[in-house]
């Protein structure tokens, strides 16, 4: 909880963002609302919007063919990074629905007039510009030619829509709405630090399988920042739990004293659960089988306490205490529609 900014908060939403390098949205509310929460002044939906309006917050397919909200500056690299393994995961897909080289390209040329000419569009507007030219976006074409595009470092998403509501957002071209590129010189050494120093203490296997890159790779890599890196225990494997030297949770764990663990309302796709793969530290198994009851992808807001996920949310129910009265009705505000 000390890592990922759940219990002393950052101070502002763009420090919170650069801190967890990447925060997972596929769920656009619960994006929003996992990033807020870790801001200390407890931002309001429109002042994360507000971000997004601005340009310094994007969201895209950063890791894993996974939409993630992180710092305009970093989406770039970090889908670079992902490229060639995510692709390689939708090889089969493409295939399947026909999308070839010369559809990518036709696409490409599209919808890079479309947008150098109306600034940004929303999915249905790209979709009619790709059908008007006699690119079949049914059948989950659309989406998949449009994962290209991002893997491509053409698009990403952007800016909200004033009548959105609660979901919409609008694709804008990567060097034309970000001003700035972060380029790290060493980018996958970059991405395994800023993981463990946001979600350490974590195994390089669990680095691995959330960064979508392979076991091998990331071993070698954890080699590279050897000297940046402290083990501080071990899993059921026998692999180090490793964190960042000098990072707040290697002071805390050297100083041997475990400090208060605040109450808190996870929403479904929460980094705290989703960033790991060993869930035991986090929830029982009964409880891991409620926050993913049909193991179909689709998970569940749970609270916690002292660490630990106690018992799911109900948006019908309020807590009768004051703190999670406050939490639950938070909670709400991101989720419901203006």
């Amino acid at each position: 909880m000390l890592s990922q900014k759940l219990r002393e908060p950052s101070t502002n939403l763009l420090d919170a963002a650069q801190h967890m390098l990447a925060i997972q949205s596929q769920d656009f509310s619960a994006g929003r609302y996992a990033l807020a929460q870790r801001v200390a002044s407890a931002p309001s939906r429109d002042e994360v919007n507000a971000l997004f309006d601005g340009g310094q917050l994007v969201r895209s397919w950063t890791m894993r063919g996974t939409l993630h909200i992180c710092r305009a500056q970093d989406a770039k690299w970090l889908v670079r990074e992902a490229r060639e393994r995510t692709l390689k995961t939708a090889a089969t897909n493409l295939r399947a629905l026909q999308i070839d080289l010369p559809t990518i390209e036709r696409a490409t040329n599209l919808v890079t007039h479309l947008l150098m000419s109306v600034q940004r569009a929303s999915r249905a507007t790209i979709y009619a510009e790709l059908e008007s030219h006699g690119i079949q976006t049914g059948k989950q074409r659309g989406s998949h030619i449009l994962l290209v595009l991002v893997q491509e470092g053409l698009i990403c998403l952007g800016p909200i829509p004033a009548d959105a509501k609660l979901i919409a957002q609008d694709y804008v071209l990567v060097d034309q709405w970000i001003t700035q590129h972060h380029q790290p010189a060493a980018p996958l050494q970059e991405l395994l630090l800023r993981y463990l120093g946001s979600h350490g203490p974590a195994t390089v296997r669990g680095a691995a399988w959330y960064t979508g890159q392979t076991l091998t790779t990331m071993r070698q890599v954890a080699k590279d920042v050897a000297q940046n890196l402290v083990a501080v225990g071990q899993d059921s494997r026998g692999e180090d739990y490793l964190v960042v030297a000098d990072s707040a949770a290697h002071q805390e764990l050297e100083a041997g004293e475990v400090g208060e663990l605040p109450q808190r309302l996870l929403g479904p796709f929460d980094e705290y659960y989703l960033s790991t793969a060993d869930r035991e530290l986090i929830a029982d198994p009964a409880m891991q089988r409620a926050i993913l009851p049909a193991n179909n992808g689709m998970f569940n807001a749970f609270w916690i306490q002292h660490g630990r996920a106690t018992h799911l949310w109900d948006a019908n129910v309020a807590p009768t205490d004051s703190l999670g009265s406050a939490l639950h009705q938070r909670y709400l505000d991101f989720r419901t529609a203006n």
